[in-house]
């Protein structure tokens, strides 16, 4: 039998983090840390998580600051931008989670996987596996997101942002609340054409360092993301080997995914196993890779 325990952990700069460690019954195979997608609390994951430590892994959720149990006060108080989520509170976690002999697999959801690159310590992974992740930018949106964001990004969000404090978007049914920071640097890289690949300054860099093995799970029939944008992003991954499929509904005899799909308990026996075989399979390279 699984168990879940709650813990909080430190960021690099001290900040408390709200975590779930998911034990599997037996001796852990290797760890996964899941990233939420922007504004998604860590409780979204909760099912996915314990299934995978069924399958004998020791996973890890976590929320960035300002989001969920990692939420602290007026959220207008909280000054953090995405860059303070991916390498104060998200590598915290990842240094965190990693155990010796053991390896660890980095799962990202939407803009948990786009950023993954951007970690300080991508070289403790063994993998990444991204789960609905494509690239933000205007050009890459479905048109009917595409035609919203010229209201959210040109008016709403300057405006928002200065007159609250932060980004309100749950009483407008807009992504969620946001801390001003995340938001501004979220618009920055929407309104660039290549997303975070030029707007910002490492992006493309970062992801022509990476070396482990990436699977890339996009889904045709994403509400939000055209898949010419995770496409592009999973291109960019120049120096690591790349597993890219898309997928359809149909393939699964499902009538939707979404971008949220993937995650929902009833896909336990139709997609989850799809993640399960890839780390199966990459667990076993890596043990016949150790010295004998």
């Amino acid at each position: 039998m699984t168990t879940r325990t709650r813990l909080t952990l430190q960021a690099h700069d001290g900040h408390a983090l709200g975590a779930y460690c998911h034990e599997p019954a037996r001796e852990a195979r290797a760890v996964i840390v899941i990233a939420p997608a922007i504004a998604v609390p860590q409780a979204f994951y909760a099912a996915y998580a314990s299934f995978l430590a069924g399958q004998g892994y020791r996973v890890w959720t976590f929320d960035y600051r300002g989001i969920g149990e990692s939420r602290q006060g007026p959220l207008r108080a909280c000054d953090a931008d995405i860059g303070d989520w991916v390498k104060l509170d998200y590598d915290a976690v990842v240094q965190h989670a990693a155990a010796p002999a053991l390896p660890l697999f980095l799962l990202g959801h939407s803009m948990g996987g786009q950023t993954v690159p951007l970690l300080p310590s991508l070289a403790k992974a063994s993998g990444i596996i991204n789960i609905a992740v494509g690239s933000g930018a205007r050009r890459h949106n479905q048109p009917a997101v595409r035609r919203s964001t010229l209201l959210l990004w040109h008016v709403l969000t300057p405006l928002l942002c200065g007159l609250f404090g932060y980004f309100p978007g749950a009483r407008l049914g807009v992504v969620g609340d946001l801390p001003r920071g995340v938001m501004r640097q979220w618009r920055r890289w929407c309104l660039s054409p290549d997303y975070l690949l030029s707007g910002d300054p490492d992006g493309r860099a970062a992801y022509a360092r990476a070396r482990c093995p990436v699977l890339g799970l996009t889904f045709s029939d994403d509400e939000l993301l055209l898949e010419s944008g995770s496409k592009m992003l999973h291109d960019a991954y120049t120096g690591a080997p790349v597993d890219y499929r898309v997928l359809r509904p149909q393939q699964f005899g499902l009538a939707r995914i979404g971008h949220f799909g993937f995650f929902r308990s009833q896909q336990e026996k139709i997609l989850w196993p799809l993640v399960s075989d890839w780390l199966e399979e990459r667990c076993a390279e890596l043990a016949e890779a150790q010295p004998a």
